[in-house]
């Protein structure tokens, strides 16, 4: 991968602890992220890094700690999803989710809202195995798909029944009309 922010210099720079070493220009948050875990996943640049790295760059668009938090946890979860990582940096990737929640760059339940369960297992985010929390989600979606359509059966039954209501009332009306046209009320509806 071609990094454009992440370049040999800034991890050299990093790496040698040169804290007054800055990026000269504002950098595209979402793509300096992903350059940056993609290093830290390749085992580039130590976790304990990350910090250092974040504080030496400016963004072209003001984020905030939570917005940074989101963004990072939406990096991890689209390389988590990649079948094709080896094992090697998948173990780093998955130091590198917990690192994050631990160092409080990222909360646990941006994790645990945007990844997938297997993930969530291996990385100690959850404690329920990944193939039991999806038995309990499948049980969870049922009964809510249930609740909803005995919710709208409902409705259609009041539905149905004001239909039957105003048909009953149009039949009243036709009834006590008949008599002045000269019919008797039952033939009027037989045709």
């Amino acid at each position: 991968m071609e990094c454009s922010y992440v370049t040999e210099e800034f991890l050299r720079e990093l790496k040698g602890g040169n804290h007054s070493f800055r990026l000269h220009h504002p950098v595209p948050i979402l793509r300096f992220l992903y350059e940056l875990s993609w290093n830290l996943v390749r085992g580039e640049l130590p976790f304990q890094k990350c910090k250092a790295a974040l504080d030496s760059v400016e963004f072209v668009d003001k984020v905030s700690a939570v917005g940074l938090g989101s963004n990072f946890a939406d990096i991890i979860t689209q390389m988590a999803q990649d079948l094709t990582m080896s094992g090697e940096y998948r173990s780093r990737l998955i130091k590198l989710a917990k690192w994050l929640v631990e160092s409080a760059l990222v909360p646990l339940r941006f994790f645990q809202e945007r990844c997938e369960e297997e993930f969530l297992w291996e990385a100690e985010m959850i404690k329920i195995k990944a193939q039991d929390l999806k038995g309990k989600e499948v049980r969870v979606n049922t009964r809510l798909l249930y609740q909803q359509t005995k919710f709208n059966l409902l409705r259609e039954e009041s539905e149905g029944y004001a239909k039957l209501v105003q048909r009953k009332y149009f039949l009243a009306s036709v009834y006590s009309v008949s008599p002045s046209l000269g019919n008797a009320p039952y033939n009027v509806t037989d045709n």
